[in-house]
């Protein structure tokens, strides 16, 4: 498997820890900032995920970075486990490094392909290789497992390529050596640890890692818990140096839906600008939408803005997982680029 994009997810610290500064509101993207422009993902397909990610939402979340980012940007992903047989290797490639915009959607149908928890234990030593084998010149990676390491001695192989790495770490990462190990991995290499209790975060995690990988505000968050046909409202002020938002809608369940609608961006009680049905632009301001839809998320890139309040809804349009109410997440990030 060829590496790109490195994503780490392990298990078994609470979910608050990994996105409790992102609720609390926007935090400005460091001035010296520089975009990722080459992004590796090492993605955990061991066997144990058929239970701690059963709507295999590491793929949604993987989906969700790849409509995220800039059609430049390279990025290339990685699966790993244990080999079960002596002729299958421990790691291999999802999809080799190669910019996302031509190729998005052959990367999403590779993901879906491969991703299946199919890959017996947890080889972190495997993992590191293959990714560094298969992309040398990443700039940032992701490394996403939801178990410790349990094959052999892990040898140190992410201080082999020393790039900012951000570890995802759920379900199954609960012993102290596994939380050391992981929180270490994020340490040494200038990246970040996110602790997660279970897989229901992890599409707003990507989403959080994505928004520092090119260089956004942190997101500001809202969680609603919401029943069939509930809507909730949100409103968000806009810098005057920001030129374009990203909004993201994620959900646990591909039986449930939300929809986000009612974009209006005001000033002072004068209406700037409304977003109309389908992204297109009417009267009285130049709004510009363009949305991505999959099965657990939604994504808005939001352009044409001035500075101001932008009102929105949410709103819980099916509930078909058995629960009375569902949580959506919404994140909202910045950029003084276009």
């Amino acid at each position: 498997m060829r590496r790109v994009a490195r994503f780490f997810v392990g298990a078994g610290v609470a979910s608050v820890l990994a996105l409790g500064t992102a609720a609390s509101g926007a935090t400005a993207a460091p001035a010296a900032c520089a975009k990722a422009t080459n992004i590796e993902a090492i993605i955990d397909d061991s066997g144990s995920m058929a239970i701690t990610d059963p709507n295999r939402l590491r793929v949604q979340a993987m989906d969700l970075l790849i409509n995220s980012l800039d059609s430049s940007t390279s990025l290339g992903s990685v699966e790993f486990g244990g080999s079960i047989f002596e002729n299958e290797p421990s790691a291999d490639t999802v999809f080799a490094p190669e910019r996302v915009g031509p190729n998005a959607a052959a990367m999403k149908s590779s993901l879906d392909q491969k991703i299946s928890a199919d890959n017996g234990t947890t080889d972190y030593n495997a993992a590191f290789a293959q990714s560094d084998a298969d992309n040398p010149g990443a700039d940032a990676r992701i490394f996403l497992t939801d178990g410790g390491h349990d094959v052999g001695a892990y040898d140190n192989g992410h201080l082999v390529h020393r790039v900012p790495t951000y570890v995802i770490g759920f379900g199954g990462v609960s012993g102290a050596e596994d939380q050391a190990r992981l929180q270490q991995i994020a340490a040494d290499t200038g990246g970040r640890f996110f602790p997660l209790a279970d897989s229901t975060q992890l599409q707003a995690v990507m989403n959080d890692i994505e928004t520092t990988l090119t260089c956004q505000t942190q997101p500001r968050q809202f969680t609603d818990l919401l029943k069939q046909g509930q809507r909730k409202t949100h409103s968000i002020a806009i810098g005057a140096a920001t030129k374009a938002i990203q909004i993201a809608l994620t959900w646990a369940s591909p039986l449930d839906k939300f929809k986000i609608s009612g974009l209006k961006l005001v000033s002072k009680g004068h209406l700037l600008a409304i977003a109309a049905r389908r992204g297109k632009v009417r009267t009285p301001g130049k709004l510009k939408v363009q949305r991505t839809v999959g099965s657990t998320y939604t994504v808005l890139k939001i352009s044409h803005l001035h500075k101001g309040q932008l009102n929105f809804a949410v709103k819980a349009v099916k509930v078909g997982s058995g629960e009375p109410k569902v949580s959506l997440t919404t994140q909202v990030s910045q950029s003084s680029h276009k």
